[in-house]
């Protein structure tokens, strides 16, 4: 197992994987990007190459592509295995592939919704009016089978478990059924969560179906239009976007995606010619689905319906992309009109021509606010002051003067004067989150820290410095726990991956410490390691001499205090805290 892990991590690029998700930019010796893992506007979130880690410090995330994988794509570390392997070229052996979890609880989900998807393929075979309505909203057979749209039967003539019932037959456990939220299990039985419905098989980026939309046939008063499975631990519905994983390669090819509303017109869009058309699912877009987007391209072209909600959605969707710091045009279709009823009534060439009227955020806000352009403008320099790209802000400012008519300067003093108010609130939260995670106290384990500092920098004096210290006397759990590790001869290339969450985030942040001066640590490494472990026998002596005195045992008492005050004359103290900091 560790060497299978050795030869992919030899293979992998960390800068590689992580610029996939991450727009990333040289800093000194590393790289530096906005954090993955929580919002951030200032980058916190630094790769270093030569080391091959990663570590935030704003959430104290860090480690290496194995801990990335698993933390941005929620896979467990088997499943991380074999992703990464299958990057790396690595075929696993047999006695590697029984470790993929096949039998575990989240492929067994992927395994029910890959059966469900057959199971609905199968019943839209036989379904005259499924099949109808489809060729009514003039989807042809290719389409279809592209999409792998399917049909749930309605339970008036198939009843209420008929799915349930297949995958039961199927071998599945009730337990896994229940978790994939395909059936419901209430007071009243169990029943299948989509009956009578077209279903929108919902993919992720490897092609693994692991959701389902269901559009309703009947004309039932009572149930939703649309329906869309629940979150499960392989779906959120706020990271997903429908059709992405078809139109990923065209969203890059092309350099933007296009965002409308609904499953039908993802897939007129791309019957049509618009391969790179996604949407939101049945819900309005959001800060993960965006994230996931901008791997493929941060410009975007967002079509939604003319009335009153579209308008809304739109807002919303532009001050999303701003924070994120995408670039976002606006299509307006006719009113009456969305993608799908307007491809199928004035074909391709008409849609071509209306996307070529795209217009900017700016340009849509003014357009819309009618006589409330003063509002807009306010509404407008609000969100330019979440976006993180200074160019781009710089650029929106200029179009929002011009089109305004309003004094640039006047915006630009009005912007600072909101960034400032939003940057005192960002700073007191940022406090609290700071508070929260502190990994560790600096100032009572500052000498055990900076022995792990030069063991994690100087390989070559891990194992001598963790063979002078009793793992007991350091005072700090995750440090102890890691200089164990190292006493038992792990090298620093394999300690990360025996390491748990805590211990890697600690490795990864002392490792990618830009505050320590690394050239002093080099030119005086054994004064300050001697300092170290003698400040470090110094404070257990002082809590030797604690007990002894509270114990009441005079000799042992004066004996310590005989061995401190030797020790004290000894030491070098040089570690006051300024000289190993950067000037």
């Amino acid at each position: 197992m560790n060497s299978i892990v050795e030869d992919i991590k030899a293979r992998i690029d960390i800068i590689d994987l992580i610029a996939e998700h991450v727009e990333l930019k040289r800093a000194g010796q590393n790289y530096k990007g906005l954090c993955p893992f929580h919002s951030e506007k200032t980058p916190s979130f630094m790769v270093n190459p030569s080391k091959q880690i990663f570590h935030c410090f704003g959430c104290h995330k860090g480690g290496d592509i194995f801990a990335f994988v698993m933390n941005y794509e929620n896979m467990t570390f088997h499943e991380a295995l074999s992703y990464l392997s299958q990057k790396a070229g690595i075929k696993l052996e047999n006695k590697s592939r029984n470790l993929e979890v096949k039998s575990g609880f989240k492929e067994n989900l992927f395994a029910i919704q890959k059966e469900a998807l057959i199971f609905f393929q199968n019943n839209l075979k036989i379904s005259k009016q499924a099949i109808s309505y489809l060729n009514e909203r003039g989807l042809n057979s290719e389409t279809i089978e592209k999409f792998s749209i399917g049909y749930t039967k309605n339970a008036k003539y198939d009843g209420n478990d008929a799915l349930f019932n297949h995958l039961r037959v199927k071998g599945f456990a009730t337990e896994h059924i229940k978790a994939s939220g395909l059936v419901n299990f209430g007071e009243h039985g169990t029943y299948d969560f989509f009956r009578d419905r077209l279903m929108f098989p919902i993919f992720d980026l490897q092609g693994r179906a692991i959701a389902f939309g269901g559009r309703i046939l009947s004309s039932s008063k009572n149930a939703p239009k649309y329906i869309n499975s629940p979150d499960s631990i392989i779906f959120k519905k706020g990271e997903s976007s429908y059709g992405l994983n078809i139109a990923k390669n065209s969203i890059t090819q092309k350099g933007y995606s296009i965002i409308v509303e609904g499953y039908l017109d993802v897939i007129s869009c791309h019957q049509y010619g618009f391969t790179n058309a996604v949407a939101p699912l049945g819900t309005a877009l959001t800060p993960g689905q965006l994230k996931r987007l901008k791997r493929f391209s941060s410009k975007v072209l967002l079509v939604f319906d003319g009335d009153s909600a579209g308008i809304s959605a739109t807002k919303r969707s532009i001050e999303l992309c701003y924070a994120e710091g995408m670039i976002v045009k606006i299509l307006l279709l006719p009113k009456g009109e969305d993608p799908d009823t307007f491809l199928r009534k004035h074909g391709e060439e008409n849609f071509r021509k209306y996307m070529g009227r795209a217009i900017s955020p700016v340009e849509f806000l003014l357009k819309v606010s009618g006589r409330s352009k003063l509002d807009a403008v306010r509404y407008m320099l609000q969100i330019i002051a979440t976006c993180p790209d200074s160019l781009q802000r710089d650029e929106t400012i200029r179009e929002l003067s011009d089109r305004s008519k309003i004094n640039e300067l006047t915006l630009r003093e009005e912007l600072n004067a909101i960034k400032k108010n939003q940057g005192s609130r960002a700073k007191i939260q940022e406090r609290g989150r700071n508070q929260k995670s502190d990994i560790l106290n600096p100032c009572i384990y500052r000498e055990e820290q900076m022995l792990l500092t030069i063991a994690l920098s100087f390989p070559d004096r891990a194992a001598p410095i963790a063979n002078k210290i009793d793992p007991m006397i350091i005072e700090d759990p995750v440090i102890r726990g890691i200089f164990e590790k190292i006493k038992k001869g792990l090298s620093m290339e394999k300690l990360l991956s025996v390491c748990d969450e805590e211990e890697q985030r600690l490795i990864t942040m002392l490792s990618i410490n830009t505050e320590i001066d690394e050239e002093y640590v080099e030119a005086n490494v054994e004064e300050i390691t001697e300092g170290c472990l003698k400040a470090i026998a110094l404070r257990k002596l002082e809590r030797q001499i604690k007990s002894a005195g509270e114990a009441g045992d005079v000799k042992l008492l004066n004996s310590l205090l005989f061995e401190k005050k030797s020790l004290s004359q000894k030491s070098k103290l040089l570690l006051k805290g300024g000289n190993l900091a950067k000037n």
